[in-house]
């Protein structure tokens, strides 16, 4: 494995990888952009070619192109690894399946679909393809939008897919185990294989990394065609069948093209069929995904926990999106999920499609706008509510109860208590002792069995570095001299990575060579190394000596004040014990301290302004 990843550091540049995802600017001898881990408007985000990392000042996280693109990718190291290892054309012989024909079956599904999605895609340009397109185009698709998510149409013939792929090399049973074809039953006098999909017009579903894993084909008639007998006509929509790469319970629509625009925004809008993730993602919501009309799953949850807690709700506005919406709704909040529910005000609309169709980038607003879980059910059961009928306050408060009893902050159910109990017109108490014994219809969702996830290894426990940490060691790296200037390094005051690290620095003879230094390294002391060497280029490259000097001092001042006043707090509990159980001895001795503590404060307070004084006037 780490020859692996010598090679791949060897053959791809950081710089060019993480280009690839963001924007980045040339500063100095590194490169900057706005972070795409959190929002900033102040560019934040370091890349440092010579030393072939990237780190964030304003949400510190950081590491090697490995590090980034699990953060961007949502994925954990082998994945990441395949990423960057197809990018840098090695070849992973060693995460190769102990089976070799499951690899290789698996490698010929992948085919068997990219080709199908070719030859769907194709078929725009048939007659009735043509057909197909205008639809599309008519129903508010751009050319550009079916291009990109690689729409395509399916004829309406038994066999042309199957005899194409077959010409292409592929076996029947492999089309048959990919989904794409179906086979005919024993008692048919005719033996073979057929389309699965006719006369249709193709979504191609794709897995985290972009590839075609399955699709939804839905209906298109064409005057006087004749579909099969069989009831697909009838059906609206037909998905692949589950295979050896395909599960519908573990794979969103849209999710490989919206996982960067997730990540961004921190909020995932979560929609019901193909064709509301796309006109969304025209009209400039691209942080959408569907679940393309099959049920959401703890899967699929967990899959986006990957990139984001925050959750919109938007399913269609009939009833059986409204149970979807509520089921959905329970599944999340069970796994801790910040949910909105995004509402179309608009009865002409029944999705997400017909509102974009309609009104365009107003669906920006719609979305920005949307509601939080519990005022969102709040108002509508308001809405409909009579104050004069003892079933309708019981219906409200059945409608609101079960999120009430599931929110962690007292304060914020006290809120919705007392809200209730205004438009109830009855006492809190009341209310209060309702919700605890209501009806809960989302608790059967919250205990859906699923099968557990697998246990997560335990990481070690290790001492993170902080900022002022990481503030002070970028000082005396930029001016290694400090270690040897300063009478007193404050070690004690410092966490153990930048202590050790400082100690190491301080005995250390002759000229300081950084590359060499943290040769000596490894892991998260090396990468924390790394940081505040990439903080001294940049914060302080413009500080003469004496600058980084009167820095040096201002950081220790701060880090002795911020272990008085820590210790000060921990004083005043040690007096409320000593006060409870009567010991004036101790109350004595602790009140000293506190004393003496307070005037170490003050002397260094008087110091710090003294010194910042004398900077100003210099």
């Amino acid at each position: 494995m780490t020859d692996n990843v010598s090679k791949i550091k060897d053959r791809l540049d950081v710089v060019e990888v993480i280009g690839s995802y963001m924007k980045l600017q040339k500063a100095g001898i590194n490169f900057k952009g706005r972070c795409p881990f959190h929002n900033e408007k102040t560019p934040s985000f370091f890349v440092t070619p010579e030393r072939q990392i990237w780190h964030c000042f304003g949400c510190a996280k950081g590491g090697d192109m490995f590090e980034f693109v699990k953060e961007i990718e949502g994925v954990e190291f082998p994945e990441a690894m395949k990423i960057l290892a197809a990018r840098a054309g090695v070849e992973l012989e060693a995460f190769r399946p102990a089976d070799p024909y499951v690899k290789d079956a698996k490698t010929r599904l992948f085919e068997i679909c990219e080709l199908s999605t070719k030859f769907f895609e194709k078929q725009f340009q048939s007659p009735t393809g043509k057909h197909a397109l205008k639809y599309m185009l008519d129903r508010g698709l751009t050319a550009e939008t079916i291009r990109e998510f690689r729409l395509g149409f399916a004829p309406n013939d038994w066999e042309s897919l199957s005899t194409y792929l077959k010409k292409c090399g592929y076996e029947e049973s492999e089309l048959v185990d990919s989904g794409m074809a179906i086979r005919r039953p024993a008692e048919k006098q005719r033996e073979g294989i057929y389309d699965r999909f006719r006369s249709r017009i193709m979504f191609p579903i794709s897995d985290i990394s972009g590839q075609v894993v399955g699709f939804t084909g839905r209906v298109f008639e064409v005057p006087g065609a004749q579909l099969d007998q069989s009831g697909q006509g009838m059906a609206k929509y037909v998905n692949s069948p589950q295979t050896l790469i395909y599960d519908k319970s573990r794979v969103l629509y849209g999710l490989s093209k919206a996982k960067l625009d997730i990540k961004k925004a921190d909020q995932c809008v979560l929609v019901e069929g193909n064709m509301d993730a796309l006109m969304s993602y025209q009209a400039g919501v691209r942080n959408v995904v569907a679940s393309s009309g099959t049920a959401l799953t703890p899967h699929h949850l967990r899959l986006l926990q990957r990139y984001t807690k925050n959750l919109g709700f938007c399913f269609d506005t009939d009833q059986a999106g409204a149970m979807a919406t509520k089921r959905g709704i329970g599944l999340a909040l069970a796994q801790q999920f910040n949910i909105r529910v995004v509402e179309i005000n608009d009865r002409e609309c029944k999705d997400p499609a017909d509102f974009v169709k309609k009104y365009g980038a107003i669906w920006t607003d719609v979305v920005a706008s949307a509601k939080p879980v519990i005022d969102y059910y709040f108002d509508k059961a308001r809405a409909s509510y009579n104050p004069t009928s003892a079933e309708s306050k019981k219906s409200v408060l059945a409608a609101v109860a079960p999120f009430v009893k599931r929110l962690v902050s007292s304060v914020e159910r006290s809120h919705w208590i007392a809200q209730l109990a205004a438009l109830l017109r009855v006492p809190e108490s009341a209310v209060t002792a309702d919700i605890q014994t209501v009806k809960d219809d989302l608790d059967a969702y919250t205990r859906e069995p699923d099968s557990p996830a697998p246990p997560a290894a335990v990481p070690a426990q290790e001492e993170k570095p902080d900022m002022m940490n990481e503030a002070v060691l970028s000082v005396v790296l930029k001016n290694p001299v400090l270690l040897k200037e300063q009478a007193e390094i404050p070690y004690e005051l410092l966490n153990i990575q930048t202590a050790a690290i400082m100690r190491k620095m301080a005995s250390h003879d002759g000229p300081f060579d950084f590359a060499k230094f943290v040769a000596d390294f490894s892991g998260p002391e090396a990468m924390h190394l790394e940081f505040a060497n990439l903080r001294s280029q940049e914060l302080w490259n413009e500080f003469t000596d004496d600058d980084l000097k009167a820095e040096f001092r201002n950081l220790v001042s701060m880090l002795r004040r911020k272990a008085i006043n820590a210790r000060m707090a921990s004083l005043q509990f040690d007096v409320k014990e000593a006060e409870a159980a009567v010991d004036k001895d101790r109350i004595t001795r602790l009140v000293t301290e506190f004393n003496n503590l307070a005037q170490q404060l003050n002397t260094i307070n008087k110091f710090q302004n003294g010194e910042e004084k004398t900077q100003k006037t210099g």
